[in-house]
């Protein structure tokens, strides 16, 4: 059973054994980012200067495509990705809860219900341990040898890069740090209409506003 990109981006971002999300503070930026991309793939979008150009109205059947397709239709303009971004990052909750629930339906991930005090809450490990470790190898492959295995791998690598992921998936400094560069140099040579190219620049600068402004709050709080 296929899985769509920002599906394989949330297998990815959970913590197999554990089930915690281990990018919560930018899960919302890669899932906004993997929807732009399938967007693209399918001809549904361009962008170019940083501007999301809608080129097909008709949905696709999958909700969160159609969702950013119904925003981009209701609009006068075109859209700033970042802006897009934001707009996504704003419905995390609404647009990954579904996700998960697909993948748990799908048997990729299990959900464990879970309970402190009088709070309730789930936990999302893998149920499928070796289709995950094998984007993870995909993806180091990809990375490390330039061998690609599937069409989303580059665009994983991108999105794991530009979420602070990839970090996960190698094993020392010196891997990081050529991790760090060749995902750069994989995002240049993969471009779907300029949309990856503008995307992972898109996620990436949001993530640093986001760190920015963390670091603000927290100086002036102290």
């Amino acid at each position: 059973m296929d899985l769509t990109l920002k599906e394989k981006l949330l297998l990815l971002a959970y913590h197999p054994d554990k089930g915690t999300n281990l990018i919560p503070t930018y899960v919302g930026h890669g899932i906004a980012g993997a929807i732009l991309l399938e967007l693209a793939a399918l001809k549904k979008i361009n962008i170019e200067d940083n501007r999301i150009r809608l080129l097909d109205h008709k949905k696709t059947g999958d909700d969160q495509l159609d969702y950013l397709i119904n925003i981009l239709s209701n609009s006068s303009k075109n859209y700033k990705v970042k802006s897009i971004l934001a707009k996504i990052q704003g419905k995390t909750s609404m647009i990954k809860k579904p996700l998960l629930e697909g993948l748990v339906k799908k048997r990729y991930l299990k959900r464990e219900e879970k309970r402190f005090l009088i709070f309730r809450y789930n936990r999302y490990p893998s149920a499928n341990i070796s289709y995950r470790k094998d984007l993870i190898e995909y993806i180091r492959r990809l990375v490390l040898r330039n061998i690609n295995s599937d069409n989303d791998i580059p665009l994983l690598a991108g999105l794991t890069g530009a979420t602070r992921l990839s970090a996960k998936f190698f094993h020392n400094k010196e891997e990081r740090k050529i991790a760090t560069k060749r995902i750069k140099e994989i995002v240049k040579e993969n471009q779907v209409d300029q949309a990856i190219d503008e995307t992972i620049k898109a996620v990436q600068a949001a993530i640093m506003a986001s760190i920015v402004t963390t670091v603000v709050i927290t100086s002036a709080s102290n």
